[in-house]
């Protein structure tokens, strides 16, 4: 009985080995699929993935606008004369700028509708690609952005 339990034992370790190294690893034509698989994948999403780096440039910079103008409405209420007004907006406008986008600031106008501008422009993979304006009115709290995807500008936005 010991003999035709080890002869079954045996048997079973033999059938074990065979089959381990059948599933041991991939063939070469599976490997093949795999790549091409991997390979169309990447072909469609690649030029997905660079247009939407292009979007978040521009969402930055359009983000940075914002935050500016914010900022020229805060200091549009505060006391001040407007030279005052005009020199702290020129740093705030100054600190902004990055590699992404150019700000060129307006000025607060000395009149009663105090309203104050900004320009952005896109500058490296945004050249050409995108400008916005964007408008404040402190008095009234209206803000008011305009975006282009291209290089001529947008029209000027109404904060009045």
């Amino acid at each position: 009985m010991t003999t035709l339990n080890s002869r079954l034992q045996l048997a079973l370790l033999n059938r074990k080995k065979g089959r381990n190294l059948l599933e041991k690893g991939f063939t070469l034509v599976e490997l093949m699929i795999v790549i091409v698989i991997v390979g169309i994948l990447s072909a469609v999403a690649l030029p997905n993935f660079l247009s939407q780096t292009s979007k978040a440039k521009a969402t930055e910079c359009t983000t940075r606008l914002g935050a500016i103008l914010s900022q020229a409405g805060a200091e549009g209420l505060t006391t001040g004369t407007t030279d005052e007004k005009n020199a702290t907006m020129e740093a705030v406008v100054d600190s902004h700028d990055s590699s992404l986008c150019e700000f060129t600031t307006g000025n607060f106008s000395g009149t009663g509708d105090n309203i104050f501008t900004v320009t952005a422009t896109g500058l490296g993979d945004l050249d050409e690609k995108y400008s916005a304006k964007g408008c404040v009115n402190p008095a009234t709290g209206v803000r008011k952005q305009a975006i282009n995807a291209s290089t001529t500008p947008p029209a000027d936005p109404s904060c009045a």
